[in-house]
């Protein structure tokens, strides 16, 4: 049972970023024959076009967003089968990016936290 993931990206482009991930996790099974690679990358264009169907078009997310998807599935009878699928969303909170940003600022450009100066 497979699980892979696609790691913090832009939604824009998480699609070819989950068939590299798929694709490499599945390289020895197409080597094999056990699978086709034709029919999983059939497969995840349409896995690829629910997850933009979902998030962008019915929850409208920005595209600039930070998404994390991690797939869990089997291969069974030449092609995948979902077992579960996480869909992680990650937006900047303007308020606190700010605040820390500001405070991190202060902290570096104190003069106690930069190293003395050599003569």
């Amino acid at each position: 049972m497979p699980v892979v993931k696609t790691g913090p990206l832009r939604l824009g482009g998480y699609a070819i970023k989950l068939r590299r991930v798929v694709n490499a996790v599945l390289r020895e099974k197409y080597r094999s024959g056990e699978i086709s690679s034709k029919t999983v990358n059939k497969q995840l264009s349409d896995i690829n076009a629910v997850i933009y169907n979902v998030i962008v078009e019915k929850y409208q997310i920005p595209k600039d967003v930070i998404i994390n998807i991690v797939l869990d599935f089997d291969v069974a009878n030449g092609r995948i089968k979902v077992n579960n699928i996480e869909v992680e969303l990650y937006e900047k909170i303007e308020v606190i990016s700010r605040n820390a940003s500001q405070e991190i600022l202060k902290l570096i450009t104190k003069e106690e936290v930069l190293p003395p100066s050599s003569p």
